[in-house]
């Protein structure tokens, strides 16, 4: 089908499944879908799930300024067990902007689009800077993953600095 998806099974030697999960938890807690009102995440500690959804704005460039294009919305995934965990990041949805009549940006209603759908000839150069945004941001949301998920106790006890008495 053509979905764009990024998914990765990552090995973390010596992390406990709970350490994980809690760092994979912290981490998601973070990601929001823009001005949502209701709250996406969704946390199974039976199964050691965590899933939410995210957005980000899209920028288009003009001669004098930038403007928002979009919002892009996605799906975030985490499971993990004794040593690895896995993250699925799918479901890019492309949610066009237009300007409105008091000159601000706001979403367009019924305009989303898939991100793996084709657009016409005069959009594609536009669509394929969009595609190309959401891959650095999705590589730079995998980056700030990676290293959320390494963050285990004795980081955290080393992070406390020991007031000296004696100054």
């Amino acid at each position: 089908y053509g979905k764009y998806t990024f998914y990765e099974v990552v090995e973390m030697p010596g992390m406990r499944q709970d350490d994980l999960f809690e760092n994979g938890e912290s981490f998601l807690k973070k990601v929001k879908v823009l001005k949502a009102r209701k709250k996406y995440l969704k946390v199974n500690r039976e199964d050691f799930t965590i899933t939410n959804k995210g957005s980000f704005y899209v920028y288009q460039y003009g001669a004098i300024n930038k403007a928002i294009a979009g919002a892009v919305e996605y799906d975030i995934s985490l499971e993990v067990k004794d040593g690895k965990y896995r993250y699925t990041i799918t479901n890019f949805i492309f949610n066009e902007f237009q300007r409105n009549r008091y000159g601000k940006y706001e979403p367009v209603n019924g305009k989303n689009t898939p991100l793996e759908m084709e657009v016409s000839g005069m959009n594609k150069k536009g669509w394929e800077k969009h595609r190309q945004v959401v891959y650095d941001k999705s590589q730079e949301l995998i980056q700030n993953l990676q290293s959320e998920m390494i963050y285990s106790e004795e980081s955290k006890k080393t992070k406390k600095v020991k007031k000296d008495e004696n100054w």
